[in-house]
């Protein structure tokens, strides 16, 4: 049977349901697979040295002859092991190469028979004169130029696992490659010569085994490009879809505009007005709102979902807020009450008595103007709603597509509430045009007046005393500090102090200082008490895990100390420090890093030179991906293979392109490729 694209890997000579199965966990399940596995870095092993100009320390390619060979098995600890010490020859000298356990050479290294080695360059310990050595290179007999696939060229080095090699690799994608004749071109002709992209099976092919340095940047430039022109045509197409659905109209006069902000007990920023009135423009269309309201921490996000809010029950319609954590579902629900009253906010948790959940739910299925703030809980599938005009989510990348579409359809779906999506942790450019590329974006730049910069510094180990000492003055002042440790209880393979440890030593260093614990292996009861207690001043210091990185506003806490602090993610100890810093006052961070080595780290002088957390989203991004940083998987964007989403030029140009072609065919009609592919792809977003 001829192989086709389609053709399972299983219908390839030897590969049996072994190997698929190794190869499935790469991702390689059909022979297309194969040729769409691109490599992960290349070596260089066109040039060709002669062995007397070998420089030991880099990796170089030798053409000569077999000139001895000894096989001698020995032992490594207990296991036998076979090693082949072979001397290879050219015209200026010998070089000395030793494999290990590869019994097939045995009969293939024949004396006077001519090959390439590539790999790294030894110097060789024997007696003089002085040799260069290599061990366990690559090894490939020669053949014509064109058919040397593992040495003597620009080499594809590709993922591995268990049982699949890059060498295996290699010889399935050459063998293959014959098959993208039938490969159609996908991408109109015009959009091609206008960025000056090759045509996708030329791409293909030189992205595997290309002839120069030159012919795989021109590849990769048309497999990046298409990469991102498909996310940008998703999220073109998810907000083209948007468009196409209805939402309720909830018309809002400036005079309430008005009274509603003036019901806030503090004056707004103009991000914060400027953010209001893109909001309010919004809510007042039958199109749904998409709209992601980013700021840094203490920039006011929840204020403009507090008028918001406000302005939807006046209009006699439902809100619905979904909080990553019940800390944060806990306080939003205790801040929109101070405003809103206690008869319009209700709070919904895992941890709420069954008899209130019902009754919730049975106030939401009935045409009263209710706000409900909740956590999961919201998702459940007894939860339904009517007239619910917004849903807004706080911390957005902390869900999944999939919640998000679940929260907008507790009502049936017809009409869809409006959206309102929140982050604090900015959003870098790069990633507002892809993943975030069908939100109409707000973003609130300004902290509110009186705010101060928090004074962030990194404390060696052997000098902790100024530190210690300046939060014992704070708290005397009557002040109030936070105490960060990375693990809830003591690790014995990590030298790092859990966060009960922490709390003894802290009440030891202070002990007429009311100390507070948090972790989330306590009690629904007993975090929300030990919060309490710390935003009304009960307690003087808490001592937390991460669970305080969102939720806690406690304007009177103005020092804090980050336990084992290169332990954490550069935008999550940005996160903690926004947790002070939030009055009128001077605050200080102080970074606890766990030895003198990791006090040196990237992340760590990032966060001591800015506290500007748009900066810092850009470092964080560049230092650690975005799939890190955003949890990307949750989005179907986490599987680029060639692209970056850091690539903000390409990714401009990708989109500009994908807007003009839908522009000139909104069905995509004229391209059903390309139909399909974007199909597939919101489709795999979706139920991510």
């Amino acid at each position: 049977m001829a192989l086709k694209l389609s053709s399972p890997v299983t219908d390839i000579h030897r590969i049996g349901p072994a190997k698929a199965k190794a190869l499935s966990i790469l991702g390689i399940t059909h022979v297309r697979d194969f040729l769409y596995t691109f490599p992960r870095r290349y070596d260089d092993f066109s040039v060709i040295t002669p062995i007397a100009q070998l420089v030991p320390g880099q990796k170089m390619t030798v053409r000569g002859r077999v000139k001895t060979v000894k096989s001698v098995w020995g032992f490594q600890g207990r296991r036998r092991v076979l090693r082949i010490f072979v001397e290879i020859e050219d015209a200026t000298g010998v070089l000395q190469v030793t494999w290990y356990n590869l019994r097939f050479l045995v009969g293939q290294l024949q004396q006077g028979r001519e090959l390439y080695v590539a790999g790294m360059v030894e110097e060789h310990t024997g007696r003089p004169p002085k040799k260069c050595a290599m061990r366990s290179p690559v090894i490939e007999f020669v053949q014509t130029e064109a058919e040397q696939t593992h040495t003597a060229r620009i080499t594809p080095v590709y993922p591995e696992t268990h049982g699949v090699s890059s060498r295996f690799l290699r010889y399935q994608v050459k063998n293959l490659l014959p098959l993208l004749q039938v490969l159609p071109e996908y991408l109109p002709a015009n959009i091609r010569q206008r960025n000056q992209l090759v045509g996708i099976q030329e791409a293909i092919s030189a992205a595997h085994f290309p002839a120069s340095g030159a012919e795989l940047t021109t590849a990769q430039r048309r497999l990046r490009f298409d990469e991102l022109f498909f996310l940008q045509m998703a999220a073109l197409v998810r907000r083209q879809q948007r468009f196409s659905q209805t939402a309720l109209p909830v018309p809002i006069t400036l005079p309430l505009l008005k009274e509603c902000i003036a019901a806030l007990p503090f004056a707004l920023t103009a991000a914060q007005h400027h953010a209001l009135t893109e909001v309010m423009a919004d809510l007042a269309l039958n199109q749904p709102m998409n709209r992601l309201l980013q700021g840094d921490v203490g920039s006011g996000k929840s204020a403009v979902a507090l008028i918001a809010t406000n302005a939807v029950l006046r209009s006699g319609f439902t809100v619905l807020y979904l909080a990553p954590t019940e800390i944060l579902a806990r306080q939003q629900a205790d801040s929109f009450t101070t405003i809103l009253g206690q008869q319009q906010v209700a709070l919904l948790l895992g941890a709420t008595k069954q008899s209130a959940k019902d009754r919730i739910k049975q106030r939401l299925r009935s045409p009263e103007a209710l706000c409900v703030v909740g956590t999961h809980a919201l998702l459940q599938e007894d939860v339904k709603v009517q007239g619910c005009a917004l849903a807004i989510i706080d911390e957005q990348h902390r869900f999944g597509v999939a919640q998000r579409h679940a929260l907008q359809n507790l009502s049936g779906g017809r009409p869809l509430p409006h959206l309102l999506s929140m982050t604090a942790t900015p959003i870098p450019r790069t990633l507002s045009l892809t993943v975030y590329g069908d939100l109409d974006v707000s973003i609130l730049d300004e902290l509110p007046p009186g705010r101060q910069p928090v004074q962030t510094e990194i404390v060696m180990p052997d000098n902790r005393e100024p530190a210690i000492l300046h939060i014992l003055q704070e708290l005397h002042a009557g002040r109030q500090a936070y105490v960060i440790a990375p693990l809830v209880e003591q690790s014995d393979r990590l030298e790092i102090k859990s966060a009960k440890e922490t709390a003894a030593e802290m009440h030891q260093l202070f002990p007429d200082i009311a100390i507070g614990l948090l972790h989330g292996q306590m009690q629904s009861s007993e975090k929300e008490s030990v919060t309490r207690n710390f935003a009304a001043g009960a307690l003087q210091l808490l001592v937390s895990t991460s669970i305080v990185e969102v939720g806690i506003n406690v304007p009177n806490a103005t020092i804090m100390i980050i336990e084992g602090a290169e332990r954490f993610g550069l935008s999550q100890l940005h996160q903690f420090r926004g947790r002070i810093g939030r009055g009128t006052i001077p605050s200080y961070c102080y970074l606890f890093p766990t030895t003198a080595d990791s006090a040196r780290s990237e992340r760590l002088q990032i966060l001591t030179s800015t506290t500007d957390g748009f900066v810092v989203a850009e470092k964080d991004l560049a230092l650690r991906g975005p799939g890190e940083v955003y949890g990307l998987a949750q989005s179907g964007f986490g599987n680029l293979q060639v692209a970056s989403l850091l690539d903000y030029p390409l990714i401009k140009l990708a989109r500009q392109e994908a807007a003009r072609l839908l522009k000139k065919d909104p069905t995509l009609a004229r391209y059903p490729i390309i139909r399909k592919k974007v199909e597939q792809k919101n489709l795999q977003a979706h139920f991510e």
